[in-house]
Order: C-alpha cells, then sequence, then structure tokens
C-alpha cells in the first residue's frame, strides 16, 4: 500500500497524498479536527482526562447536549415517517422511488403537521426549551410559546464527518413555501462548512466529488452508486466548503440543475475552485432538470457517461457565451467569435492556448485557422504575445 503506520516510532507518512507526521496529524487528518480536539479526541480514546478551562468545559458539554438533542430528533422523526402520520411523506418517497436502504442509511424523517410534535416529545426527554431553540429545532413566537420549526416536512438528517446528527434540511408536503428549509446556523452547526452526505462520500474509492444542487439529487445518486455525490447545505458554494472538497478529492464534477439559475452557480463554483486550484470538470445534465430527474428516465449507466465526458471549466464557459449570441445573425455570430478570442487570451501559456482554440473551434465549427488568426489579431491589439 501507499500509506505507512510505524506504530514504534509513532509516525504515519502516506506516499499518495505526501501527509506525514504525528498520531495528533494523523487524527487531524482522519477525523477532519483542528488540533485541541485532535488532542481531545485522542486523550477520550486512551482514557486521559484533559484538563480544561472552565469556559471550554462548559461550551464542550454544551456542544455535546446539542449533538445528543439532534440525535434523538433525528430518530423521533423516523419514527413519525413509519407511523401512520408519516402517510404523505411515505407516499412521496415512493413517489421518488426511494428504497428502504436509502431511507435507513440516509435516516430520513417526517415532522408532522402539528405545533409543537417535537417540542413536547424533547421536552419529555429531560431537553430544555432554550436548547431546543438553541439546536434550531424550535423557535420562540411573539407570544413567548414555543413550537416547532420543522413542520409537515420529510426530514434529511444532516450529518458531520465525524458522525454527528448536527442539523436538518425539511421538504415540505404540500405547497407552502420555502420548499426547502433549512436548520439556522447553531453552535454545532454552521451552513458554510459543512456538506450533506460528505460523511459518506469522503470514504468512496473515487478521486472526484460530484457536486449537486440539492439534498434529494444526492439522495437518488447515492442510491444508483453514484456515493461520491455532496451538495452545499441551502446556500451557494463557500470558500470553506472548496476547501473541505480539496481535502477530499483531486477533482469535483458540478452537476448542478439545467435552469438558468442551475448554470449562474456553475460559474460561481467554478470561480470558487479555480482560486484553491481544484481541477473543475461540468456534467451536462440537459434532457432533465436534474441529476435525479436525469437517473429515473435516462439511467446510471448514461449518467456514468455524462461523467465521463464531462466538460472542463473553460469549455463550460465558452458554452454559457455561445447561449447569449444568435448564430444565425452574421453580426451576433462574429460577436460570439470576437468574445471566445478574448477568452483564449486569458491562457498565458501559447501552447495551452494553441490546444483550446484546437479544441473550441472543433466543438462550434470555426475553422481552426481562422480562429488562431483572429486571437493572434486580437493578441497583437492588445500586447499578449501569441508567437
Amino acid at each position: 500500500g501507499s500509506f505507512s503506520v510505524s506504530p514504534d516510532k509513532q509516525i504515519y507518512y502516506c506516499f499518495g497524498c505526501h501527509a506525514g507526521g504525528g498520531v495528533v496529524n494523523f487524527i487531524m487528518q482522519i477525523e477532519g479536527l483542528d488540533f485541541p480536539d485532535a488532542v481531545r479526541f485522542l486523550a477520550k480514546r486512551a482514557g486521559m482526562e484533559v484538563p480544561e478551562d472552565e469556559a471550554y468545559h462548559s461550551q464542550y458539554q454544551k456542544q455535546e447536549r446539542l449533538w445528543a438533542l439532534c440525535k434523538d430528533a433525528a430518530r423521533f422523526f423516523r419514527q413519525q415517517l413509519f407511523s401512520p402520520v408519516g402517510k404523505p411523506a411515505q407516499a412521496y418517497i415512493q413517489k421518488r422511488a426511494l428504497s428502504m436502504d436509502t431511507v435507513k442509511r440516509f435516516g430520513l424523517g417526517f415532522s408532522p403537521d402539528a405545533w409543537a410534535a417535537l417540542t413536547d416529545t424533547m421536552k419529555e426527554k429531560g431537553y430544555r426549551l432554550d436548547e431546543l431553540i438553541d439546536a434550531g429545532l424550535s423557535i420562540r413566537g411573539k407570544n413567548g410559546g414555543v413550537y416547532d420549526r420543522f413542520r409537515n416536512r420529510l426530514m434529511f438528517p444532516i450529518i458531520d464527518i465525524r458522525g454527528n446528527v448536527i442539523g436538518f434540511g425539511g421538504r415540505v408536503m404540500d405547497d407552502s413555501t420555502p420548499k426547502y428549509l433549512n436548520s439556522p446556523d447553531t453552535p454545532v452547526f454552521k451552513k458554510s462548512r459543512n456538506l450533506f452526505a460528505l460523511n459518506f462520500a469522503k470514504a468512496a474509492k473515487d478521486t472526484a466529488l460530484i457536486l449537486a444542487e440539492g439534498y434529494m439529487d444526492v439522495v437518488a445518486l447515492h442510491q444508483a452508486g453514484f456515493v461520491n455525490a455532496v451538495a452545499t447545505l441551502g446556500t451557494s458554494l463557500t470558500a470553506e466548503q472548496a476547501r473541505m472538497i480539496s481535502q477530499y478529492a483531486e477533482e469535483v464534477i458540478v452537476a448542478y440543475d439545467a435552469d438558468g439559475a442551475g448554470q449562474k452557480a456553475t460559474s460561481r463554483a467554478i470561480h470558487i475552485f479555480g482560486e484553491i486550484g481544484l481541477k473543475v470538470r461540468v456534467l451536462k445534465v440537459k434532457d432533465a432538470k436534474d441529476p435525479d430527474e436525469f437517473i429515473k428516465n435516462l439511467g446510471k449507466e448514461e449518467f456514468q457517461r455524462r461523467i465521463d465526458n464531462a466538460i472542463g471549466s473553460f469549455m463550460f464557459e465558452i458554452s454559457v457565451i455561445r447561449s447569449q449570441y444568435n448564430m444565425q445573425d452574421p453580426e451576433s455570430k462574429t460577436g460570439f467569435y470576437n468574445a471566445i478570442a478574448k477568452k483564449l487570451l486569458e491562457f498565458p501559456e501559447k501552447l495551452e492556448r494553441d490546444n483550446y482554440t484546437e479544441a473550441v473551434a472543433r466543438e462550434y465549427m470555426i475553422p481552426e485557422t481562422d480562429l488562431k488568426n483572429l486571437v493572434n489579431s486580437m493578441g497583437g491589439l492588445i500586447g499578449v504575445t501569441t508567437r
């Protein structure tokens, strides 16, 4: 193997990614913890007490309480799903063709259509109202009453890389809005620093992660065998999430929805991954509105083919530019060619620029010499060396 641990020396080295160091580093890498938490993790395993200051202790105890509460909430939602109350959610799960295995694997549940079903049950379990509010599970109303945040929704537990339930996403069962509701940021849940299903995807043997838009897409992808799929949590991609992805993957395949918003989000994601130097390819989901629908209609083999043929971020950006021009109109067509040439001049190396010029010419059936000449003449105007 390409990974060596020498227990007598208490060090490890990974020949694949050249990560190495002592046991604390090792735990930091695998568990995704920072240094102090890695030390505590090891101490706990070894049955040692780590001397703590009061402030840390109370904060850590609070986190432990909230983790336990979120886990109990997930259990409650799951019981509700399998009870008569859960009929609408059961019907929805059948309609979306989710298997029992998938439902169990993701710990799906149902929040009943009642004001305080969860709040009351958790109070009986010994949790305090302020803890329920801190965990983002309950809300204090204007007149002081406390009620459930999630009502009449199919519940998706959000699980961090250590396996703790830290929050929830809920899809409504009727026409009310918002369609998806997410836990707010809490002491145990930071939207910008977690990814849905990364707890599973990080163990995938694949060197690439698939980034989809929503919970349902990810669940459907995992069910179809694409266990390297993750999603952001109801917000657009953050730099922190991009860095997390880069810890587990050599490249990312963006599989956002086919609509305009999805295209915009894709361009934004390309930019963020570009800043941290992670290789990006874009999957064409046309023929379906999202990966979930795609797999239902066209099957997983076809989805795998799309993954294999996913285009590099540059070709994706060219396709976005293309959609802004009308190729039937000569003036518009010239505008498109000029826009491409300008884009090609963003490559500082001549070789790379030539390779992409060739690829673009082939894809859009432009005579290659014409495109090269256009790039060269435009480069001359703005002082880029193209010879």
